[in-house]
């Protein structure tokens, strides 16, 4: 029978190797059954493989997190929406670490972009 997701994943070096064959307490299955089909048995996997699977997505892409895509048609005010929550998400960050002059110029910058 033809793999083509380990073929696929064979010719990227983008997943560690990873040689511990810890199983999904709740499916069986290993790290390396996903390295071949591509696909995780249930969502406990990703909590039992949460380490390689972090590691593997730091090399594919810049983050971690998933940040979506906005298409180019899509309205402004998604994108405004999505700013502010960074904004804010970032005034919360400095108001934490008492950078008290970075939190006022975003608070500003928030108060702006609301009117």
């Amino acid at each position: 029978m033809y793999d083509l997701f380990s073929d696929f994943f064979d010719s990227f070096d983008v997943f560690p190797v990873y040689r511990e064959e810890t199983r999904c307490p709740n499916c069986g299955r290993t790290y390396s059954d996903f390295q071949k089909t591509g696909k995780f048995g249930c969502s406990e996997c990703y909590k039992a493989f949460e380490e390689p699977i972090a590691r593997t997505l730091r090399q594919v892409q810049a983050s971690s997190e998933h940040m979506g895509k906005i298409p180019s048609t899509a309205s402004e005010g998604i994108q405004k929406k999505r700013k502010l929550k960074e904004l804010k998400d970032k005034l919360t960050t400095a108001v934490k670490e008492e950078n008290y002059e970075l939190a006022a110029k975003l608070h500003k910058e928030i108060k702006e972009m609301e009117g």
